[in-house]
């Protein structure tokens, strides 16, 4: 029911949402493992996580310490907020195809829906 009536109100509205992405992960991890889009997500972040650590270990002998700390400890943070990005875009669009799976992650507080009332940018008229 409630999806239903999300489904109408996005598309007669912006409609904002909230991710908690820890545990949307843990949802989508328990729940959609098996769906390929998801590990096609997994797999393109443990590919880049392993580029980026592998990057680490060979700047660590070609330049000094200090160096390679400075540019590796914000490419971590840059890599984790990318992921969180991209988990949070396929947890909204799972949360949007399948009812079960919006009415399990607005019960478990992993997704929150609220209704845009500040546009920032005009909006085109349809």
């Amino acid at each position: 029911m409630l999806h239903t009536k999300l489904i109408f109100a996005h598309e007669s509205g912006p409609l904002g949402y909230l991710v908690s992405t820890p545990k949307a992960l843990r949802i989508l991890l328990t729940h959609k493992i098996r769906d390929a889009r998801l590990q096609h997500l997994l797999a393109q972040w443990a590919c880049m996580l392993l580029a980026l650590i592998g990057g680490g270990a060979c700047g660590l002998f070609l330049a000094p310490t200090f160096w390679t700390l400075g540019a590796f400890a914000p490419s971590i943070f840059l890599f984790a907020l990318f992921l969180s990005i991209g988990a949070g875009d396929l947890f909204i669009q799972f949360a949007l195809e399948d009812e079960r799976f919006f009415e399990m992650a607005t019960k478990n507080e992993a997704l929150s829906v609220f209704e845009d009332e500040d546009q920032s940018l005009p909006q085109p008229d349809c």
